[in-house]
């Protein structure tokens, strides 16, 4: 039965010295709706440009200047996705295998059957149309992805990635060139999941699926965004099995999550620090008056009064240590007003004059004044700034250097202030780098740790960051602040619990 034209025209060009069978082959292709062309000689066939859009030649074995096997490489190299059916002689059925094994896809003997030919040409069209298909397919899919705002990743068996998105590369900071061909797991897994990641992907591989599942993805900064998974085994992805996974970013809902959390933990220890300090107030005022009483009665003897005065000092640093976590637990209400940078930063620098007594101490500025001017509580920002320049004190010997530096920069968009306070002290440890913000970590004999907790509050209740520079030398505490609140808080109360 004579096969039904292609659905889709197709261009077949034929290379055969013979007019009358070049005249026919013409008549028969043209009856199920090919287009073709022909050329009686290899020079003739090789005098075109447009190779890519025959899908298929038909090349008479023997020709005036040269035969089918010479001229395959060549030909093979102009139209890589073009089939190559050999015409030959039954006499000629070596020079036919000599044919196949240079490149040609199949042969077919003279004289030529017409529904021989069309059988051949019809699976060819067929393939075609397959191939066209899933190009478009392929193409539709990567549109859609592209235009997803959501993290899109492909990976081989091996868990190689084939494919980054481009949401996934605005959020990584890792360009798709960067990281495909590499391991996923090892680079972009947080360390602390790589075997649960491992274990998952071949999970999926082996025909399960992933829905709903939470893993942090490391970014180029070295932070962790916190991804919402779901993934799938694909069939047939460019020719071989694959796993398309789906990540959603809720890094901001789970530090949201985490933020309600922390406040109702610290309103619980805002509740206990307050009933402590109370209770423990009029016991304080006893003692503290026994003292007195105390130091009256051994006034003549130094080492005594020596003892009392050491416990004078308890006690006020008891009463201190009461009134930093309660300090801490309660909420940050912050009174939001044009600030002028330059001065609250003097301002705060010369009120340390006592700490710094006779020490040499330079303080250096840097400052982009068309810039120096934000919306901020200038009280609660100066006590940021006062407790970093205390650290750096303490942390320096003489001679000490402090550097402040602000520059305009981009915060979510929006322009903001962003400043520096670097000293030529010791620097951070990796673990003092890592904790340096966590509520009661401190390094110091004294102190109750919650300086740059606190810090870290109050600059987030501006709407802003702080964070420990990369700096190779001393300490840097760099902070990046809105340069403009919004009209909603401009000039109003705003909390922080």
């Amino acid at each position: 039965m004579t096969p039904m034209p292609p659905r889709d025209s197709y261009d077949v060009l034929v290379v055969e010295d013979d007019a009358d069978t070049r005249a026919n082959l013409r008549d028969v292709l043209e009856l199920d709706d090919y287009r073709v062309e022909t050329a009686g000689t290899l020079a003739e066939a090789f005098d075109r440009h447009d190779w890519e859009r025959y899908i298929a030649i038909i090349l008479d074995r023997r020709l005036p200047d040269g035969l089918a096997e010479g001229a395959l490489p060549r030909l093979l190299n102009l139209a890589p996705r073009s089939t190559v059916l050999i015409v030959t002689g039954y006499r000629d059925l070596e020079g036919g295998l000599a044919c196949l094994r240079a490149g040609a896809s199949d042969y077919i003997l003279k004289p030529i059957n017409p529904d021989a030919l069309r059988a051949s040409l019809g699976r060819i069209a067929e393939r075609r149309r397959l191939e066209r298909e899933r190009e478009r397919s392929e193409a539709k899919f990567r549109c859609l992805v592209e235009a997803a705002q959501c993290l899109i990743v492909i990976l081989r068996p091996d868990r190689t990635i084939c494919y980054f998105g481009p949401y996934a590369e605005s959020l990584t900071g890792y360009g798709a060139a960067e990281v495909l061909g590499k391991d996923y797991v090892e680079a972009l897994a947080a360390s602390d999941d790589r075997a649960e990641v491992a274990n998952a992907i071949r999970g999926v591989f082996a025909g399960k699926t992933l829905q709903g599942v939470e893993f942090p993805m490391r970014t180029r900064d070295g932070s962790s965004r916190w991804m919402l998974w779901n993934a799938r085994r694909m069939e047939d992805y460019e020719g071989g099995v694959a796993l398309l996974a789906v990540g959603h970013d809720i890094t901001d809902r789970r530090q949201a999550t985490e933020r309600a959390l922390q406040s109702e933990r610290l309103a619980a220890i805002g509740q206990m620090v307050t009933g402590l300090a109370h209770e423990s107030r009029n016991a304080l005022q006893r003692s503290k008056a026994a003292l007195e009483l105390l130091s009256q009665e051994v006034e003549d003897r130094p080492e005594a009064l020596d003892l009392v005065a050491r416990a004078n000092k308890a006690q006020d640093h008891l009463h201190k240590l009461y009134e930093e976590v309660r300090g801490y637990a309660a909420p940050i209400v912050l009174r939001l007003e044009p600030c002028d940078l330059e001065e609250l930063v003097r301002e705060t620098w010369n009120a340390l004059s006592l700490v710094r007594g006779a020490r040499q101490v330079t303080f250096v500025e840097s400052f982009d004044k068309s810039n120096r001017r934000i919306d901020a509580d200038a009280f609660a920002l100066g006590q940021v700034l006062r407790n970093v320049l205390e650290n750096s004190l303490a942390a320096c010997l003489d001679p000490a250097e402090i550097r402040f530096e602000a520059s305009a920069v981009k915060l979510n968009g929006r322009p903001a202030l962003r400043v520096s306070l670097r000293d030529n002290g010791p620097g951070l440890s990796p673990e003092q780098r890592e904790r340096i913000f966590e509520p009661f970590y401190t390094t110091k004999t004294r102190g109750t740790g919650l300086g740059m907790a606190i810090s870290q509050r109050i600059v987030e209740a501006h709407g802003g960051r702080i964070e420990v520079g990369d700096g190779t030398t001393g300490t840097e505490i760099v902070m990046t602040l809105p340069c403009r609140a919004t009209p909603a808080t401009s000039g109003r109360r705003a909390a922080l619990d």
